[in-house]
């Protein structure tokens, strides 16, 4: 097939097989041909801004990774390379494809044209990966690795990649035991504010931020900021399938540990995956208790409230602050009872942003979040009591 006829190929979406030593000269090639094809309407060009690079451990996620790559370069564009590790399949060996998006921008004349490569380790063969990609990560751009592989726990053949890799963006909905995991986490982001290394992002925290934002908008109010010092009782209740239950606790988890970090909450019980999703967490602030507890519910067809959380004061009659999911998709509903006061409620329209739409969000901030690692040592805290 003519080179040109190639790379039309390639920009519908279809990969194509390539030879793991020489990926580079054939992509390369490539753009030659394309730039060279007098019968192109829309001349390309070839765009990166970062080098993404993508890690699951099969096939089945490679292909859907594939598909996730593929929308999150038309807002980011950037080399995209997929790792897929099966170090237990067999026949042992390496493969590769490459393809190509494109692009057209409402006003412009060239298609902006992104370069996907698909590499699949097999057997002892994933002691290798490293070797084919890191010659392929463009030189002096940031490096994003997107982790899709449960909880985060590199294996020794990735020690070269990460030591290039700006930011890790891993996803805690996926983590099995979040309370081990997030607090293994915990410790690499600890080590790596030490030496100045790679930061992280995690895509569950980034799900949670309309409900920090809706929590902390119920204590704008003088008034009502008053209440946040004498706090006493904190439950979340939610309902979900078994599936999605770990995304949930972590969930819980998360927002425990935010509220204790920013309330300068101490724990004073150890949290452990055992105990099951139901159960009731203590802190102090200075002589107070602060009993936070989770209650979790059945999944129903239609669940009258996902998910809800209720911030109480120990005063009598007490001041309460609740956020609650509605069974209106998009919608939240807030409700703050201050004694004395009329009750104030407020419905508003929370954004559930999809994977690829956080991962977006999360390649335009280089930036540490110092607010999550800090939640993340609490956990830590919590996790080795």
């Amino acid at each position: 097939m003519p080179l040109f006829k190639k790379f039309k190929s390639l920009t519908s979406g279809e990969l194509q097989p390539s030879n793991v030593s020489t990926l580079e000269a054939d992509l390369s090639a490539l753009w030659r041909a394309a730039a060279e094809d007098p019968g192109t309407e829309h001349p390309v060009m070839r765009a990166s801004v970062l080098t993404l690079l993508a890690f699951v451990e099969s096939e089945e996620e490679g292909r859907e990774t594939f598909d996730l790559i593929s929308r999150v370069i038309a807002q980011n564009p950037c080399r995209a390379i997929l790792m897929v590790a099966e170090p237990k399949d067999q026949p042992e060996g390496l493969s590769a494809w490459i393809s190509a998006q494109c692009h057209l921008p409402p006003s412009g004349a060239r298609q902006v044209c992104c370069e996907q490569i698909y590499i699949r380790a097999r057997g002892e063969s994933v002691s290798g990966l490293e070797n084919i990609v890191l010659p392929l990560i463009v030189p002096e751009l940031p490096v994003y690795l997107w982790w899709r592989a449960g909880r985060f726990v590199p294996p020794p053949f990735l020690d070269q990649v990460l030591r290039v890799t700006n930011r890790v963006l891993v996803d805690s909905g996926r983590f099995e035991e979040p309370e081990l995991d997030l607090a293994a986490l915990a410790r690499l982001v600890e080590r790596s504010q030490t030496s100045d290394g790679m930061a992280f992002s995690d895509l569950n925290w980034a799900r949670l931020t309309p409900c920090r934002e809706l929590i902390a908008q119920n204590f704008d109010s003088d008034e009502a900021r008053s209440c946040l010092r004498d706090l006493s009782e904190v439950s979340f209740e939610w309902q979900a399938r078994p599936d999605e239950m770990g995304s949930r606790i972590a969930h819980a988890l998360l927002l425990t540990a935010w509220l204790a970090s920013r309330l300068a909450w101490r724990p004073v019980g150890r949290i452990a995956p055992d105990t099951g999703p139901g159960r009731v967490i203590e802190f102090r602030q200075g002589d107070r208790p602060i009993r936070v507890e989770w209650t979790v519910g059945q999944q129903e067809i239609q669940p009258s409230t996902p998910f809800k959380v209720n911030l109480k004061t120990r005063s009598a009659p007490p001041a309460i602050f609740s956020v609650a999911e509605s069974t209106e998709k998009g919608i939240a509903r807030t409700r703050v009872e201050i004694p004395g006061r009329a009750p104030l409620e407020r419905t508003t329209r929370i954004a559930a942003l999809g994977e690829v739409e956080l991962v977006n969000e999360e390649l335009k901030f280089p930036e540490r979040d110092t607010v999550y690692e800090e939640v993340l040592g609490l956990i830590a805290r919590m996790a080795e009591l």
